[in-house]
């Protein structure tokens, strides 16, 4: 879900059959897609929204956050690829890979890209994919079930217009891929609310990740032990409104969020 502060208009939904179709063929979630769609069309929510119909990107389009000989296996990748190439690149255990892998890589990129690109026209107040979020994937390599991280190549769009991005995530697990790619950074402030136990996948986004160098201050995590709540989500509820509160201080000038 890609959201901005000030603009007034209807929400836009990024969806196609064919994106709906690629992202159901992922080895390790296969089917979700399938499942998320008719719950939309269940509740009618397309008709409440303008329906955007999302291009596909390039692999050097790709490059702008993973590395060229990451994207180069993606796209090289067939029966006969050596396994030791594919494990470098994290294609094996929970990112195995599978036929169509490059095309539903583009097609997701492709997906917040445009998310990306409506907001910052001003088209849209809100944007929403629910086909993106792949928040574990690295520069080098698949992790998470997450083939690449369209959520950096989002923020990274946006950053082209506005010049500091608020990123809100609230899986079950720590956004660590998208963490880390602006851990050093004052422009893109990480708030992630997770569960933190020991053994528990990823282990990162402990309370005392805070950034570094010029990004020190600029992550910000709520780790979450087994047990949590609804009384400690509405406590984690009120931190959030007083983060994003900063908005307002023309200091800290974020003007765009993206969760």
């Amino acid at each position: 879900l890609l959201y901005t502060i000030k603009f007034e208009a209807m929400i836009g939904f990024v969806t196609s059959t064919e994106l709906i179709e690629l992202t159901s063929c992922i080895p390790k979630i296969k089917g979700r897609s399938d499942l998320v769609s008719s719950l939309i069309d269940a509740f009618q929510l397309p008709e409440k929204m303008d329906i955007i119909d999302p291009i596909r990107i390039s692999g050097l389009q790709l490059t702008e956050f993973h590395s060229k000989d990451y994207i180069e296996a993606l796209e090289s990748y067939n029966d006969e690829t050596d396994k030791e190439l594919l494990q470098k690149h994290g294609l094996d255990y929970d990112c195995p890979p599978f036929v169509r892998m490059f095309e539903t890589v583009c097609a997701i990129g492709g997906s917040s890209i445009d998310a990306a690109e409506a907001l910052a026209l001003k088209l849209y107040q809100v944007v929403v994919n629910w086909f993106g979020g792949w928040h574990h994937g690295q520069p080098q390599k698949a992790e998470g079930f997450c083939y690449l991280n369209d959520c950096v190549l989002a923020i990274k769009y946006l950053r082209n217009t506005f010049d500091k991005v608020m990123y809100v995530d609230l899986d079950l697990h720590h956004g660590n891929g998208v963490e880390e790619a602006f851990y050093h950074s004052p422009h893109v402030l990480t708030y992630s609310v997770h569960k933190f136990e020991t053994g528990f996948y990823p282990g990162s986004g402990e309370i005392h990740s805070i950034g570094d160098g010029k990004g020190r201050g600029y992550s910000i995590n709520i780790p979450l032990r087994d047990g949590a709540s609804d009384s400690t989500l509405k406590r984690v509820s009120a931190v959030r409104r007083e983060i994003s509160g900063c908005r307002r201080n023309p200091t800290f000038g974020y003007t765009q969020v993206l969760s």
